[in-house]
């Protein structure tokens, strides 16, 4: 059976015209349907009390916010850094994982703070903890270009960059994946993931938010040194590295859990 779905997945493998921010809606939505299904019933209650709804539908208010000129600064927060030795010891307030740090302390002692307050971190750690298991979120102190740098993408017919797909680190990541993917509904890709990464989900839990990220860092790395600026990623490894994009998605959704759970028990 999981062949024969890997099969089907492939035959619709195709770009769409979706739309840029994918990353937040499908990669958060995924990341929330997977996360909701490992929740303990006394969690769920708790988190559907204070947001008003679920989970998915609160997924990507954190990204809206960044079109508000009040709170404008918080689009620094979808970003973490990692050091030479490949720790995660920043401090800075605009590093998303010590945004995350800082809005699961006000949801372990919710009762000292306003209920907008308490609404918006658990909003801000739901966006947070996907947003620092995406490949592309991740920079490195020592990789300049780790912020983001333009690329072209193979289709295996030709490697000159003139018959060649022009692209940018960010959007291979957040977007491309997904838009080969066109005919796929959240749900498909959760069922997916949930089928190949499902015997795995247990071995996910373990750790805390920055081991994690240092884990993304190590993810990360060796694919942002493969291929740079304006060079030319061949069609194969393009797709090699879907597996590496599934496999983020499931962590972030066990994570998910796993923050939420400790959270709420």
């Amino acid at each position: 059976m999981k062949k024969m779905i890997k099969y089907a997945i492939c035959l619709v493998f195709m770009l769409s015209v979706a739309d840029a921010w994918a990353w937040v809606e499908t990669g958060h939505e995924v990341i929330s349907i997977l996360a909701t299904e490992r929740l303990t019933p006394q969690t769920k209650r708790a988190v559907e009390k204070i947001l008003g709804g679920d989970m998915r539908s609160n997924a990507e208010w954190l990204n809206r916010l960044k079109d508000d000129k009040a709170t404008a600064h918080t689009k620094y927060w979808h970003t973490t850094k990692i050091n030479k030795e490949g720790r995660s010891s920043t401090q800075s307030e605009k590093d998303g994982i010590v945004q995350l740090e800082r809005n699961i302390e006000i949801l372990r002692h919710s009762a000292d703070h306003s209920d907008s307050l308490v609404v918006a971190a658990l909003r801000t750690v739901i966006h947070l903890v996907g947003d620092l298991h995406c490949v592309a979120r991740i920079r490195f102190e020592d990789v300049p270009y780790s912020e983001n740098f333009t690329f072209y993408r193979s289709d295996g017919k030709s490697m000159k960059k003139e018959k060649c797909q022009k692209m940018t680190w960010y959007k291979l990541w957040s977007k491309w994946y997904f838009d080969i993917h066109a005919a796929f509904s959240p749900e498909m890709f959760a069922r997916e993931i949930r089928m190949c990464q499902g015997d795995k989900f247990e071995e996910y839990m373990h750790g805390t938010p920055r081991t994690w990220v240092e884990e993304m860092g190590r993810e990360a790395r060796p694919l942002i040194e493969y291929i740079k600026p304006e060079e030319v990623l061949d069609n194969a490894t393009s797709y090699n590295w879907e597996l590496i994009h599934e496999r983020c998605l499931a962590k972030a959704s066990v994570r998910l859990a796993v923050v939420l759970n400790d959270i709420f028990k």
